[in-house]
């Protein structure tokens, strides 16, 4: 194991309550749940199953219940690093005390599967898993020499590397809902194998740049040099440096002038969480911090309620409902901690009779009502798409806004306050509409669908004065047609 026992909390989903309009703006963005001592927390999906670590074995929480993963026969230590909406796991394990690290898949019911093969001293990880279940990570190549090398593991148990020569790429460390992958080393694997090299914060070539993890709208987040050997987190769009070729990415920063931070995880709202580490001694201790859309990092120690006694120090995961998992100091003790927004809200326009996607409530059209709806029933025109084309379940589903009249709005009821926004709109069979949607008169959705892009998607940041957030038709529109919205509260 790279580590030596790491073992994981997770955690029950908490859903905010609506709180009545015009209440006073609650005393923090966060509530806090402890996961435990002796843990860490490294992943969550939309359902908020939490996983991770505690002491020498994987673990994750699960409707309020912690869950030992366990290790591979004759083994003794395990670490999670992963989870999908289907409760699929990706970790690591040692074959024997004292091993080495091999890949590692455990399924929803928990049967683990070793992913390494037969050659021994080939250590390795598995890091990120989509949402079918295939796993990337990195093995030492069948010499046993060198660093763990890109690698995907497919659910028919068969492994490849992801590049050739295999060396070309460090470990993976992340993979979206479209199957583009991220490496140690700053690619991602694009469409059809391409390799798309990140570029650094600087216009200079061979800057050092790492790749963390990469969200569904393409975006990915990791760190690079600034100069004299400290490094930022970043925030690319791929798409971007993949087909214009982009030069630079978004610096986030770090806090309280700590020299070096690292971007770990982020969401589809584009939220990005991470760590600033000093990574000298003696020294300040870490940080976690999480950056909002057009805004700056923020320590998570101010935004939970004071006098907790927490030191939030590593944040390593974030869901689409804004929920942020990682590890700290509680009574300085090492604790895995999950962060819940006072408010969320995340909805699915949908006919009733479509699956719902985990973490999300479905919305198929009706008029206002019990705090969410249509200014005039829309049933009719809600569409279920197959499956082809649609990044996972949240893209089959739609809604055509503009009927019955242009005019139509949607609402939902929310305490006045400040709101992170993000609209998918889109359809995966067709591409013939404009997309123009606005979040409380801001535009928030502009584009044009294409063949190669079924989708527009967009995030901004609102106030709402009146208890209910508007989403509305903006002038230009052509059969406007929304896919869902992540709601959360700032």
């Amino acid at each position: 194991m790279p580590e030596s026992a790491l073992s994981a909390a997770a955690a029950l989903l908490l859903l905010a309550a609506p709180v009545p309009a015009g209440a006073a703006a609650p005393p923090s963005r966060y509530t806090i749940t402890d996961l435990g001592a002796d843990s860490g927390a490294t992943g969550i999906n939309n359902a908020g199953v939490v996983v991770g670590y505690r002491g020498a074995h994987a673990v994750k929480w699960a409707s309020g219940t912690a869950v030992d993963l366990g290790t591979l026969p004759g083994g003794a230590s395990s670490v999670a690093n992963a989870i999908n909406d289907a409760g699929q796991v990706a970790g690591t394990a040692d074959r024997s005390p004292g091993g080495y690290g091999y890949p590692v898949r455990w399924s929803a019911s928990g049967a683990i599967t070793d992913l390494g093969g037969p050659l021994a001293n080939r250590l390795g990880v598995a890091n990120a898993v989509d949402g079918g279940g295939r796993i990337v990570g990195g093995q030492r190549p069948a010499d046993s020499e060198g660093s763990p090398l890109a690698t995907v593991y497919e659910t028919d148990g068969t492994s490849r590397y992801l590049a050739d020569p295999p060396d070309t790429l460090a470990a993976a460390t992340g993979i979206n809902a479209l199957g583009h992958i991220t490496t140690g080393n700053g690619y991602v694997v694009w469409d059809g194998g391409t390799l798309v090299k990140l570029p650094g914060l600087r216009y200079f070539d061979g800057d050092p740049v790492t790749a963390a993890a990469i969200n569904v709208r393409d975006q990915a987040t990791g760190s690079a040099d600034i100069g004299d050997g400290v490094t930022h987190a970043v925030l690319w769009d791929a798409r971007d440096v993949a087909e214009h070729g982009a030069p630079i990415g978004t610096d986030l920063g770090t806090v309280d002038g700590i020299a070096h931070s690292t971007g770990t995880a982020l969401n589809a709202a584009g939220q990005v969480v991470g760590t600033a580490d000093p990574m000298c001694q003696p020294c300040a201790a870490p940080k976690a911090w999480v950056w909002q859309p057009g805004g700056t990092a923020t320590a998570l120690d101010t935004l939970i309620p004071a006098g907790t006694g927490w030191q939030l120090q590593q944040a390593t995961g974030i869901n689409d409902l804004g929920q942020i998992v990682g590890r700290g100091l509680l009574g300085g003790h090492v604790h895995a901690f999950l962060l819940t927004p006072r408010f969320h809200a995340n909805v699915s326009f949908q006919p009733a009779t479509a699956a719902v996607p985990a973490g999300y409530a479905a919305d198929t059209g009706a008029a206002y009502a019990a705090g969410r709806g249509w200014a005039a029933d829309d049933s009719t025109w809600t569409r279920l798409r197959p499956a082809a084309g649609a990044p996972d379940q949240r893209y089959r589903t739609l809604i055509h806004t503009q009927h019955p009249t242009g005019a139509n709005v949607w609402e939902l009821a929310v305490p006045n306050g400040r709101y992170l926004v993000h609209v998918a709109a889109g359809d995966p069979g067709y591409t013939d509409s404009v997309y123009r949607i606005a979040v409380e008169g801001t535009l928030t959705v502009t584009g044009t669908p294409t063949t190669a892009h079924h989708f527009v998607e967009g995030t901004a940041t609102v106030t709402v004065t009146d208890g209910r957030l508007t989403v509305s038709n903006a002038a230009g529109a052509t059969n406007n047609k929304l896919n869902y919205i992540d709601v959360i509260g700032l």
